[in-house]
């Protein structure tokens, strides 16, 4: 099977050494893990000697500046300020979840608007500086992982460069080449940010550089969290803030109520964040990987070695049943050859939808490249309305959906999303891989709700989906068996 080379190692054949601590990204998707302000403030060492105070030094910039400004939005002061509240996603990380192509300046200024209102909350309540920025956030209700990440690689992201570049010269290897990237620094003295050059390696599925990370920095999720935020009020600080709300404990609670919690009690805040700089969690563990958000790579490379070569298709009719053979050895690969165990974490809990995805793509891959056969994840990466595309030239193409039979939401909602896709590419044939993970997967009514929804889609597109059923259960090796009585 030939290799996919997505790894950052893979590409540049690299040889990792007792200094390489930086984690070995996937250049063709984000893998979901985030870069942790806390995990920073660990290290104060080398390249990073000052890097936390100086990503709070950024927030206290912005409160000094509205502050100047007397929160007044027609201020210069406060428009330079909103300026410095832009946080682009930076995709030379390929970290976090995947965004949107579509809708990106909306959210940008949504953002953007939230951290200007926190601000000013805080100033009002008495916070004219943050010792950690998620203080300031905390203003604004729940922090989002993406935007604690994104905050920290676009503030900080000079030095991830000056990192990065002290790894290419550690490995001639890797090629690099002089790449535009934005916010590669911000000046106090300026009160901006600033857009330049960098010699870095290059990724030509982002069409970005690369910019590397180390592996301590690394969480499933950032340390502070609107939600235990609210936990924690209650829990230790019930009496001084007793009367003020009334606790759901089923945290049924809404950004607003967390934000108003924190701008009414902003020593609380302080305190709440406070208490992790003497005991910062722990980074996430990517060699053992318990819960899946890294090895699914190897483990689709795994897959792909069990899976049968099928013949080449010539015409439209051979092609969707190349497509179709394709996602059967999948099935058999699952079912018959031990592959339902790639389908499940180390930790024991079953593989999230997106994991699955990217391991049938990689599975997948070397087959396609065998055929001549491209292979393009439409929105494994979130970028649009099907998971898989299969095409050869313009005549022959096909569609997958990886999905798993829980996921009501995809049923239901799926069908405006393909007919429109469908419509603009002329597509021929399509199919749900619909992966089963538990008895209640198997019950006759979630079964039904997919061969259904498969059967208006046909209808509605004018050709035939299949769906094909994935039973990833765990499974009993043979020895372990017991014969059946009638057994000879």
């Amino acid at each position: 099977m030939p290799s996919s080379k997505f790894l950052f190692s893979e590409r540049f054949k690299i040889k990792r050494g007792a200094k390489d601590d930086w984690y070995d990204v996937l250049m063709q998707t984000d893998t979901r893990l985030f870069v942790d302000p806390f995990r920073i403030y660990a290290n104060d060492t080398g390249i990073w000697k000052g890097a936390h105070e100086e990503l709070v030094d950024f927030f206290n910039l912005v409160l000094e500046m509205m502050a100047e400004a007397s929160l007044n939005p027609a201020s210069a002061h406060w428009k330079a300020a909103a300026k410095l509240l832009v946080f682009p996603e930076p995709v030379e990380f390929c970290l976090g979840y995947a965004k949107e192509s579509k809708g990106g300046q909306g959210t940008a200024r949504k953002t953007r608007e939230n951290m200007l209102k926190a601000g000013a909350l805080a100033i009002k309540a008495g916070l004219d500086r943050v010792e950690h920025f998620e203080e300031m956030a905390l203003f604004g209700g729940r922090i989002g992982p993406d935007l604690v990440s994104d905050i920290a690689c676009n503030v900080l992201k000079s030095r991830f460069i000056e990192y990065t570049q002290a790894v290419c010269m550690r490995h001639k290897s890797i090629k690099i080449k002089k790449i535009p990237v934005k916010h590669s620094s911000w000046s106090r003295q300026n009160r901006r940010w600033e857009n330049g050059f960098a010699e870095l390696p290059y990724n030509p599925w982002t069409k970005s550089a690369v910019i590397l990370v180390p592996e301590e920095f690394l969480r499933e999720l950032p340390t502070v969290e609107g939600d235990e935020f609210w936990e924690y009020a209650f829990a230790y600080e019930a009496e001084n803030i007793k009367g003020e709300f009334e606790y759901d404990v089923a945290r049924n609670v809404d950004s607003e109520m967390i934000a108003k919690l924190a701008r009414r009690n902003p020593e609380l805040v302080k305190k709440y964040v406070a208490r992790y700089e003497e005991h910062i969690p722990p980074a996430y563990n990517i060699e053992r990987d318990p819960r899946g958000l890294v090895n699914w790579y190897e483990a689709g490379k795994s897959f792909g070695s069990k899976i049968k070569p099928v013949g080449q298709p010539k015409t439209q009719a051979e092609f969707c049943k190349f497509v179709e053979s394709l996602c059967q050895e999948f099935v058999w690969a699952t079912e018959q050859r031990g592959g339902w165990k790639l389908l499940w974490n180390p930790d024991g809990t079953p593989r999230a939808e997106s994991s699955v995805q990217q391991l049938f793509h990689i599975a997948m891959l070397g087959y396609c490249k065998s055929h001549d056969i491209d292979l393009s994840p439409e929105a494994s990466s979130g970028r649009g309305p099907v998971d898989f595309k299969f095409s050869a030239g313009w005549t022959k193409r096909a569609v997958v959906e990886v999905k798993l039979v829980n996921n009501t939401n995809f049923w239901h909602g799926l069908s405006t999303q393909l007919t429109t896709y469908i419509d603009a590419e002329g597509v021929k044939c399509g199919y749900f891989l619909a992966v089963r993970y538990h008895k209640n997967d198997f019950q006759k009514v979630r079964t039904k709700a997919v061969e259904q929804k498969a059967r208006e889609l046909s209808k509605k597109l004018g050709y035939k989906i299949v769906p094909i059923f994935v039973d990833a259960t765990p499974k009993k090796s043979a020895s372990k068996v017991k014969p059946s009585k009638d057994a000879n």
